[in-house]
């Protein structure tokens, strides 16, 4: 099972392995500062070049394999670089708090030389097979299923039958997809349930659908075209051209990225450093010097960070935090925490926990703790506290000071404002009628 957004560009058994390298070099070294009282003086060069090895042997572990030959060869000897200068530095450290075996510090020159010697290699090898920075689409074919749902907090997207998904790349990893098939967005809101329909093929950042390598057939099935021709046609410009998914600088051998949620990351070399809304991390090659879990990061932000767009029209969502906007056939929704507003052609309202508003081409509702404004066009109706003004569209205005018409006028449109919700949820046209009717009854009842 693939997880688009979760595709490493190294195998995860050598990226392991490096990682159980680098925790056994950390070992060694606390084992050879405290080697007196474990009696193991004599020891003391295998040991400390035992756990030198292990980092080389870490940080080459951690080369990018599947990103291409010439990204592999450039990936290797970055790595190789990155060891070679950690090496040096915990060198020089550990020579000022204790006494290096000389056999050990006189090598420095020789680390230094081929420090020098992999990055010009590895510079090669970039100019050869420059690292892509831009959105693009890539191999394999992914078939993502009918029940493949994905749920983000509030949100859950579930495609409308099987499909075909076409990964998308940057900076040599997976970032999202082109999915070539429709999706159904559900909402779950403070006013009940909410779904809309997403026309595809949607250009998707972030959203991990889940499926297996998919066969040319199945390809060819479901599409019509071949897994060459949909990476030709894959249409990733408006999300990145957008501004709402990427902003990029490209420099050599440094990277600066900031995406959609803010989240920050720069790349010099091996050294990459990420802030974003969940904290920050330094990473070294294969070393991570935060206290945050990279896959455990990744997997956070996904969660909270989607954005897809459709390719044929305007529709797209965006997910990013507590923030939930959608668009689709002309309606809308945005979610911010408790408060949300949704659109259904021209009728919807908005809801917080202290107001509510509903609108339609022919009236507007407000309902605030003190005040509630009804605007029909023809007449508009106010209440405060106990105070009653009606307006009339020639200008004419009466005010009335009544506690009991003001409380009943109050829940007229309490009452009505939950039902003109329920049209909008519905997706049918809010009825008038009653309200309107219902308040001339009030106004009648009291003169």
């Amino acid at each position: 099972m693939i997880e688009i957004g979760r595709v490493k560009g190294y195998s995860l058994v050598t990226h392991r392995l490096a990682s159980a390298f680098g925790a056994m070099a950390a070992v060694l070294l606390v084992v050879w500062l405290v080697r007196s009282p474990l009696s193991l003086s004599g020891y003391s060069e295998d040991i400390l070049a035992t756990s030198f090895a292990l980092i080389l042997l870490s940080f080459a572990l951690n080369t990018r394999t599947r990103t291409g030959v010439g990204q592999a060869f450039s990936s290797f000897f970055g790595n190789v670089v990155a060891g070679c200068v950690v090496v040096i530095i915990l060198t020089l450290f550990l020579g000022w708090v204790d006494t290096v075996p000389t056999a050990i510090s006189g090598r420095l020159t020789s680390l230094v030389l081929a420090a020098i010697i992999a990055s010009l290699l590895g510079l090669a090898a970039h100019i050869v097979a420059p690292v892509r920075y831009d959105l693009h689409a890539t191999k394999p074919a992914i078939f993502v299923g009918a029940s493949s749902d994905v749920v983000a907090g509030k949100v859950k997207l579930s495609p409308k039958s099987d499909s075909i998904a076409v990964p998308i790349s940057k900076s040599g990893k997976t970032v999202g997809c082109m999915l070539y098939g429709d999706v159904r967005a559900s909402f779950d809101t403070p006013m009940g349930p909410v779904s809309a329909p997403l026309g595809g093929p949607l250009t998707t950042i972030g959203i991990p659908f889940k499926g297996d390598r998919a066969s040319d057939a199945e390809v060819t099935k479901l599409t019509g075209e071949t897994v060459e021709q949909l990476i030709q046609k894959a249409q990733v410009d408006h999300v990145s051209k957008s501004g709402e998914a990427w902003s990029s600088i490209d420099l050599p051998f440094v990277h600066l990225d900031e995406d959609e949620s803010g989240e920050q990351q720069v790349v010099v070399g091996p050294l990459r450093v990420r802030k974003g809304q969940d904290g920050s991390s330094v990473r070294v090659g294969s070393f991570d010097l935060s206290s945050d879990d990279d896959d455990e990061h990744h997997r956070r932000h996904q969660m909270t960070s989607w954005l897809a767009r459709g390719v044929n029209d305007s529709s797209y969502l965006r997910v990013s935090g507590s923030t939930v906007s959608a668009r689709w056939n002309g309606s809308s929704i945005l979610m911010k925490g408790d408060t949300m507003k949704l659109t259904i052609g021209s009728d919807g309202f908005f809801y917080s926990p202290t107001e509510v508003r509903t609108f339609s081409p022919l009236h507007t509702l407000h309902i605030g703790r003190e005040k509630m404004t009804l605007d029909t066009h023809k007449f508009t109706l106010n209440v405060s506290d106990d105070l009653v003004v009606f307006r009339t569209e020639n200008g004419s205005k009466r005010s009335t000071d009544s506690p009991t018409l003001a409380r009943d006028l109050r829940s007229v449109f309490g009452d009505e404002a939950k039902k003109h919700i329920q049209d909008v949820v519905k997706g049918v046209p809010i009825d008038l009628d009653e309200m309107l009717s219902s308040t001339e009854e009030v106004l009648r009842k009291y003169g």
